[in-house]
């Protein structure tokens, strides 16, 4: 049988995420597959593990885990022949919504070992970073940044809420400028999409489309929590491109700049601090998608 290595990230949903082995074992066999474990020790090792198997000219890896763990297994198949089959083991796993994957981590793969490879671009920053879903700036990466990792790692979505209420609270929110199609505009909220989805099966940036290059910007021109309130909780909806300043376009490019210390997020990870171009790429990773 073909090895399949399945990456996945022990400290997912706290350590509470457990792999069913033995079930995903038996999916991958009736496909010709026999499954390995290959666990991450620390932040950035699934790019190692996943660039070992590009090395061995493996034609998938699994990966389990949530977007950021994804984002790292990525940037090891990054232009590689290596396939990477997500499987939902995170506190989101945002990008399974967007390739149309059931949540159930069994039916996952066996949806993909009976699809086909397509080719999903990546968006690229000017310092090097990729992204699979999106780059975004505001008070959600400001959540983000702030956030305990005690939090994150045993509270998951509860941790995130609460962090949000308290930043939501506080007396000043990030205010920045973006540039983008020759237009410079001053935002206090700005999601730049290379993937219509955004913290769950929600359509931020409904335009954007993985499967060709080109980014999708929404932009939230207002300042302040009058006006990040309703956005935030206008985007599960879709009502958030209705609000009032909200300014969306299309970029093969997008500049972000600010004064001070103002985070930036990627794929849902702290990625650094303004000033930031994300850019379109024709750089990709190879997925299997349902028949």
């Amino acid at each position: 049988m073909t090895p399949l290595p399945l990456i996945y990230n022990p400290a997912a949903r706290g350590g509470r995420s457990r792999v069913p082995q033995k079930a995903l074992s038996q999916v991958a066999e009736a496909f010709g597959f026999a499954l390995e474990l290959w666990p991450t020790r620390a932040p950035g090792h699934a790019e190692e593990l996943a660039a070992d198997a590009r090395k061995q000219g493996l034609p998938a890896v699994a990966v389990w885990g949530g977007d950021g763990t994804y984002n790292e297994a990525a940037r090891g198949l990054c232009n590689g022949e290596t396939a990477m089959l997500p499987l939902p083991g995170g506190t989101t796993s945002v990008l399974i919504y967007e390739l149309g994957l059931s949540r159930k981590p069994l039916e996952a793969l066996r949806q993909q070992l009976a699809g086909s490879p397509r080719k999903l671009h990546l968006g690229r920053t000017d310092r090097g970073q990729v992204f699979l879903l999106m780059l975004s700036a505001g008070p959600d990466s400001l959540i983000l940044y702030n956030l305990p990792w005690v939090l994150k790692r045993y509270a998951g979505k509860v941790g995130i809420t609460l962090q949000a209420v308290a930043e939501f609270f506080r007396a000043q929110l990030p205010a920045f400028e973006v540039r983008g199609n020759g237009t410079t505009l001053s935002a206090g909220w700005c999601i730049v999409g290379n993937s219509r989805f955004y913290g769950g099966p929600f359509p931020a940036t409904p335009g954007a489309d993985p499967f060709r290059p080109g980014l999708e910007a929404v932009v939230q021109t207002r300042r302040g929590r009058l006006s990040a309130i309703p956005f935030f909780f206008g985007i599960p909806f879709g009502r958030h491109l209705q609000q009032k300043g909200v300014v969306r376009f299309a970029a093969a490019e997008v500049s972000l700049t600010g004064e001070g210390r103002i985070p930036y997020q990627l794929d849902g990870d702290p990625a650094g601090f303004l000033p930031v171009t994300a850019r379109a790429s024709e750089d990709h990773v190879w997925v299997w998608l349902p028949a």
